[in-house]
């Protein structure tokens, strides 16, 4: 069993998630798709936002700095400017992230993601004399699409896959 503890935007060095059940639940409320999570039993849920959470922040490079040395996860952050070019206060926990947390924690919930290793659909492709051959080591965990651009504007996936090109 999971224990919340959510970060409230001071930095606490033992927060495990970004969004809570309630408000995950109430971002749910506005999605189309949301059995996976409303079908979900409390336990779960609480595991999917914890891992949500751990996979965007140790997948995810954020802009900006941490506040603290100390603190338990990527957030909060100073010296980010949100996509109208405003600085982000340091105490805030952007509600894109919260909604980025959400949406990974149901896209969990549906089965077991993390064991994808991003198949590009061939092993070696080659065209003339140039050859391309998948690097799986790099995409063990994938990241939705959607999540990406949830969190766009506060930084980029780290790791986004590559390929050997060899000639």
């Amino acid at each position: 069993m999971v224990t919340l503890v959510v970060e409230n935007g001071t930095g606490l060095s033992n927060a495990n998630t970004y969004v809570n059940q309630a408000d995950a639940t109430t971002y749910h409320g506005k999605h189309l798709y949301a059995t996976d999570w409303t079908n979900a039993t409390s336990g779960n849920k609480d595991i999917a936002l914890t891992m949500a959470t751990r996979l965007i922040d140790d997948h995810f490079k954020f802009e900006g700095k941490a506040i603290s040395d100390t603190q338990a996860l990527e957030w909060p952050r100073f010296d980010i400017v949100n996509k109208n070019g405003y600085l982000i206060a340091s105490s805030t926990i952007p509600q894109a992230l919260k909604d980025a947390t959400a949406e990974y924690a149901r896209w969990l919930l549906a089965s077991d993601r993390t064991a994808e290793e991003g198949d590009l659909g061939f092993k070696d492709l080659k065209v003339g004399s140039l050859s391309l051959t998948p690097d799986p080591s790099d995409r063990k965990t994938t990241i939705p699409d959607i999540v990406v651009k949830m969190l766009a504007e506060f930084g980029r996936p780290s790791g986004v896959g590559s390929a050997k090109a060899t000639r």
